[in-house]
């Protein structure tokens, strides 16, 4: 007999026994499957102060800079002692000297011809006052010789006297008509004479003038407290007109043109107007410190190498009006007043031109904010805003949230949350509404801004 004909029936007996007790089961009720619980981390609200602050960096500069200009020209006679770069020096010092010889020869020259003017103008003054007195000696003669000539004539007109008589009388008249026609003309060239002369009086104390502004010249004085930013020339040197001798830094004050990123300093004005904000409302840069006033925004001028030890409170003064045409920043000048005193007891050194400093522009506390980190906001299909919370219940709850200005790694919610709501920090998975959570309570409440 061939076995291996009967080799089938072992897998055949096997598969119904499997069947069979597949088919018996067991009577015992199935367990319900535990419920699903998702860990997540959350967060308390709370309404906390919030301090905005936007940081800027800038060279320190000399509110006011001064160039000493030759307007004469001529030899360095005098230089002030000490006068060198860095030095300080007081308003009305006078700072160098240059040679007055040929000025002071000019100015003689010219009050030489002022004397010879004014003689001229006396000579015709006196000329003048000869001529009247003569006209009046010659017009008497000639009412003398109107007479004679009137009485010759009557004579002759009679036969008693003959017709040379008459004609030398006419002779006479005429004569002392002449006379008298010719003083009358001089005088009448008395004026333009004298305006002549006192036209050339005027040039001359112009000229005057002109000497002792130059005289002036000479001498170059302070036109205030200021450090002696660089020096030109030597004594001996000859400088031209239009060379530039010294060049001053007032000590009065100093500026700082702080570059800030509008992404910073947006948020900055925003919040502290409590409204919604933007950098284009700053485009009229006359009303850009009214605003920030109205802020209460201040800036702080601090100096990176002295680990922040080193502070100035500083004024806003103006807006720079453009943008760096490299970084995109804006340009928000500041002033430092009596930027030389320094402070041992605050370790503040004196701040110089050509300093690299910070400028953190903040505002005032804000009381009654609620902000929460950016990464625990949610965004909807159609654009929306939400927030995940655990409720009561710890069950996973979404809020529709209003948001304000973005701080940092923060965003100001403007609505939708109330202090005590439990924010999910984490993304939960699955994120359905309703389903259980396992709170884990973030030790980092803390907010960067």
């Amino acid at each position: 007999m061939d076995i291996r004909k009967l080799l089938f029936l072992p897998p055949i007996a096997l598969g119904i026994a499997g069947f069979i007790w597949m088919s018996s089961g067991s009577d015992a009720p199935e367990e319900d499957p535990e419920p699903l619980v998702v860990a997540v981390r959350t967060q308390t609200i709370a309404a906390t102060p919030v301090l905005v602050t936007a940081v800027g960096y800038g060279r320190v500069e000399a509110e006011r800079s001064w160039s000493g200009i030759a307007e004469v020209q001529g030899r360095i006679d005098m230089l002030s002692e000490g006068l060198a770069q860095g030095s300080i020096v007081e308003a009305g010092d006078t700072l160098l000297e240059i040679n007055r010889t040929d000025y002071e020869l000019s100015r003689q020259k010219a009050l030489a011809n002022i004397a010879t003017a004014n003689a001229q103008l006396s000579e015709l003054e006196r000329g003048e006052a000869n001529a009247r007195d003569s006209l009046a000696v010659q017009q008497r003669i000639l009412a003398v010789a109107q007479a004679e000539f009137k009485r010759v004539e009557s004579v002759v007109s009679k036969g008693s006297d003959s017709a040379a008589a008459l004609d030398a009388a006419r002779k006479t008249l005429l004569s002392q008509q002449a006379n008298v026609t010719t003083l009358e003309n001089s005088l009448a060239l008395y004026p333009s004479q004298q305006a002549s002369a006192q036209a050339t009086l005027a040039v001359r104390e112009a000229e005057l003038a002109e000497a002792e502004r130059s005289l002036e010249k000479t001498r170059l004085t302070a036109p205030f407290r200021a450090r002696v930013s660089s020096v030109s020339v030597e004594v001996g040197q000859f400088v031209r007109t239009g060379d530039t001798l010294i060049t001053l830094d007032s000590t009065d004050a100093v500026e700082i043109v702080a570059e800030v990123q509008p992404r910073s300093f947006e948020p900055l004005v925003a919040t502290a107007l409590g409204k919604e904000f933007a950098m284009n409302e700053l485009v009229d840069t006359s009303q850009a410190v009214q605003i920030l006033e109205r802020a209460n925004i201040t800036a702080t001028v601090s100096m990176p190498d002295f680990n922040g030890n080193a502070l100035w409170q500083a004024e806003i003064v103006r807006m720079r009006g453009t943008m760096d045409s490299e970084t995109g920043a804006m340009g928000f000048v500041v002033r430092v007043p009596d930027p030389l005193l320094a402070s041992p007891e605050q370790r503040r050194p004196p701040l110089n031109a050509g300093a690299f400093v910070a400028v953190t522009f903040s505002s005032p506390p804000l009381h009654g904010l609620i902000s929460i980190p950016r990464d625990a906001l949610r965004h909807a299909d159609n654009g929306s805003t939400f927030v995940y919370l655990a409720d009561e219940q710890n069950r996973l709850a979404v809020s529709p949230v209003q948001t304000g200005p973005i701080i940092g790694a923060d965003v100001v919610i403007l609505a939708g949350l109330e202090p005590g709501d439990s924010l999910v920090l984490s993304d939960p998975r699955p994120s359905v509404p309703g389903i259980q959570l396992a709170p884990v309570t973030s030790s980092a409440s803390r907010q960067d801004r």
